[in-house]
């Protein structure tokens, strides 16, 4: 193969005789090589013309003298009118007979071929290389005929002819011709020309990648020299770092983006397999942080490769194999002997730190439940803990829990009074360790009960919320105090004023937000308003808009509002922008419940569309594009956790972005439980977070029971609050604290 890319590279100024034979007369140290080489043959073309043709022959150890090389056609000698040390071309004598060419050196003879002469012969091809389905231009004589079309073969393979003449041919390349010669028949007359170099593409690996990864590209065809092969990344221009004939490494540019490869030489494009940009790796935990030889590690995060032979774990800058590998997940057994130091994850040359890792043989590798409250029961599973229970220390975020049983491997503790979120330590004859993530504090509260008809609630950062309560807007204090801010329960109305003096017309559509000046804004479908509430309680009207319903505060204190059938972007300044128009009603009029992330994607669900199929949309704010039906969800009724449109929802009834890339939303079943959904946004991951029987309790998150969940919010230090209407007592607002 490398002659036939050498013969690619070399023909043209090979057919330039005169530019030949003026640089050989630069070449003043020939005589010394000239029989260094052995004389060697590789190719020759075309193997058939008439008197006067050009004959390419291709090898090794040629003379560099024109006058030292003997070419025979038969008996019959050519005229040689250009050579270097590596090809010569000669003209075919007028005297010749078809026959052996034979070519001579000055001290070595080697037969070259069969040269038939005849009216047909192909004196080039143009280009010499290239993919399956490319044209190629063959150039010589005696092509017409006029009892069939001329045919032509690549490699051996028949290909399509596109257009012909008497001395042109023009030839789609066949699928997987493959290299080697050019052949062309008419009327019983047979020509080889120059040999094709047939390029594909068949592999890359890794598939996926960000800036700077290293890809194998296998294939055929490729130029053994670097500078010979240009290759993209999705348009792109990638670095090529090594080139063979059927190889090419290459390093994926700055700004890669998602898209095809390709790979182009001698201005033939061939295009490979798509080459999908990921973002680095993520380690969200390491299990154990400590531990000796023989222990499983996990390794917890994001963006893995599925191919484990990709990701290279290292423990204090020696590298540990890895056994297993998801996009969530590696496993690898610890070696031992690694000292301390930081666990590195590499994914196709993409490098993320992770914890430190102490080599000892101490280690914490779980502990359940891993969050509650005090006198819990929590079992630790590690290694190198002590028999008696008496000799382990374990504290939890500092405060001493209390040993009731231990092994080697496990030990049973109660979480100590007045348990905080922290960390989880076990000390052993000096040696510490620490579990993997934190022990946190969580559980469920009523904050106050008797409020009725709540629609909608905002949380500040002390924990004091804000709920449209009946006709009117409540506060209510963390410590549970309830006073009426804005407007009369009962009494609806349209009246600007301060405090009890404005009336609204509040409805199970209408919504409460608050910016970051501690203003409230409220929507009233019926008014066709949204008002503003200062911080000192006076009511104005912030902007007419109609038919205004649930509202969401983005980072930038825009409100985005369902408005009839319509989502609106309304600015600071109280400029309205249509962002998502409606779609033959497919936004209903009531009941639309929406989220906006921290980078203003708008997410919602439309109880009232296509009722069996509940879901959640997105829309793009900047562009307007919209995902309707399944950007999360699209089964049946039911709970099952899945990627996108294989997980299904029960009945969406509440949804909220936390602002650190999650959707939760508030699912209903019908068997008894409500549900806390959390959609991962990266990837719309959905995942069950709670699920809590139905009824009314408060307590440790695994006894809590809830009747409903309404009106769900998510307050600034990631609490979350939402509005049980029916429980017992009724009218609560609940709490949901998770540190």
């Amino acid at each position: 193969m490398n002659s036939y890319k050498d013969g690619s590279r070399r023909l043209n100024r090979l057919w330039l005789a005169v530019l030949l034979l003026a640089s050989f007369a630069c070449k003043k140290n020939e005589d010394r090589l000239e029989n260094a080489v052995a004389l060697t043959i590789t190719e020759f073309y075309p193997n058939s013309g008439k008197a006067g043709t050009l004959l390419t022959i291709e090898g090794e150890g040629f003379s560099g003298k024109i006058d030292q090389n003997t070419v025979l056609f038969g008996s019959v000698p050519g005229e040689v009118v250009a050579v270097d040390t590596a090809a010569l071309i000669v003209r075919a004598p007028k005297d010749g007979q078809t026959g052996m060419v034979t070519v001579n050196n000055g001290s070595q003879t080697r037969e070259v071929g069969t040269y038939t002469y005849q009216t047909l012969s192909i004196s080039r091809i143009d280009p010499a290389n290239g993919p399956r389905g490319s044209h190629i231009r063959i150039y010589g004589a005696g092509f017409s005929s006029i009892t069939e079309p001329a045919k032509v073969m690549i490699n051996g393979k028949a290909a399509t002819i596109a257009n012909a003449n008497d001395t042109l041919l023009v030839a789609e390349v066949p699928e997987e011709a493959g290299s080697g010669a050019v052949e062309v028949n008419v009327d019983g007359m047979s020509t080889k020309g120059q040999n094709f170099l047939f390029q594909a593409i068949r592999q890359i690996k890794p598939l996926s990648g960000g800036t700077g990864t290293k890809v194998r590209i296998r294939g055929e065809g490729f130029e053994s020299a670097v500078s010979g092969n240009l290759v993209d990344f999705n348009g792109k221009r990638a670095v090529v770092l090594e080139a063979m004939d059927t190889s090419l490494l290459v390093q994926a540019p700055e700004g890669v983006e998602t898209g095809p490869l390709s790979v182009t030489i001698n201005g033939q494009h061939i295009t490979g397999p798509e080459f999908a940009m990921v973002p680095l790796p993520q380690i969200t935990e390491v299990s154990p942080l400590s531990g000796p030889a023989g222990v499983e590690m996990i390794i917890k995060g994001q963006y893995f490769s599925t191919e484990r032979d990709e990701n290279h774990v290292f423990i204090n800058n020696k590298e540990v194999a890895v056994t297993s590998a998801s996009r969530e997940e590696l496993k690898l057994i610890l070696p031992g002997g690694t000292g301390d130091g930081k666990v590195k994850v590499m994914v196709n040359d993409q490098q993320v730190e992770g914890p430190n890792f102490k080599d000892q043989n101490l280690g914490i590798i779980t502990f359940s439940p891993d969050n509650g409250q005090d006198g819990l029961q929590v079992t630790i599973t590690g290694s190198g803990f002590n028999l008696s229970p008496a000799a382990n220390q374990v504290t939890f975020n500092g405060s001493q829990a209390q040993v009731l049983e231990a092994t080697a491997t496990t030990l049973k503790v109660l979480a100590p009074a007045g348990v905080t979120t922290g960390v989880v330590q076990v000390t052993v004859a000096g040696q510490v360790a620490v579990a993997p993530r934190e022990f946190r504090r969580t559980g469920m509260e009523t904050i106050a009960s008797g409020i009725t008809n709540v629609h909608s609630m905002t949380v500040d950062a002390t924990g004091t919320i804000y709920a449209i309560s009946g006709h009117s807007v409540v506060k209510v204090s963390p410590q549970g105090a309830v006073t009426v801010i804005a407007g009369d329960e009962t009494q609806s109305g349209r009246v600007d004023g301060t405090g009890t003096e404005a009336r609204f017309n509040f409805s199970n559509t209408s919504s409460i937000v608050m910016d970051n000046q501690h203003n409230l804004y409220v929507s009233e479908r019926a008014n066709n308003v949204i008002r503003k509430i200062s911080p000192s309680g006076t009511v104005t009207e912030f902007v007419a808009l109609a038919l205004p319903g649930k509202m969401v505060m983005t980072p930038g204190n825009a409100i985005v509002a369902e408005a009839g059938t319509n989502a609106s972007r309304i600015s600071p300044q109280g400029a309205v922008t249509r962002l998502v128009p409606s779609r033959n009603g497919l936004l209903s009029v009531f009941w639309v419940t929406h989220a906006v992330d921290e980078n203003g994607g708008i997410y919602f669900s439309d109880q009232y569309y296509q009722y069996d199929n509940q879901n959640i949309g997105y829309a793009n704010p900047v562009s307007g594009a919209v995902t309707l039906n399944f950007w999360a969800g699209g089964g049946p009724y039911g709970s099952v956790d899945g990627i996108g449109a294989q997980a299904s929802f029960t009945s969406i009834i509440g949804m909220v972005a936390d602002g650190n890339g999650n959707l939760l939303v508030a699912d209903a079943t019908y068997n008894n439980t409500r549900l806390i959904r959390g959609v991962r946004i990266a990837d719309r991951k959905v995942t069950t977070w709670f699920n809590f029987p139905r009824g009314s309790q408060d307590g440790p998150l695994y006894e809590a029971k809830v009747d409903n969940i309404n009106s769900l919010t998510v307050a600034p230090n990631g609490d979350l609050y939402f509005y049980d209407q029916f429980g017992s007592p009724a009218g609560a607002i609940r709490k949901i604290f998770l540190r």
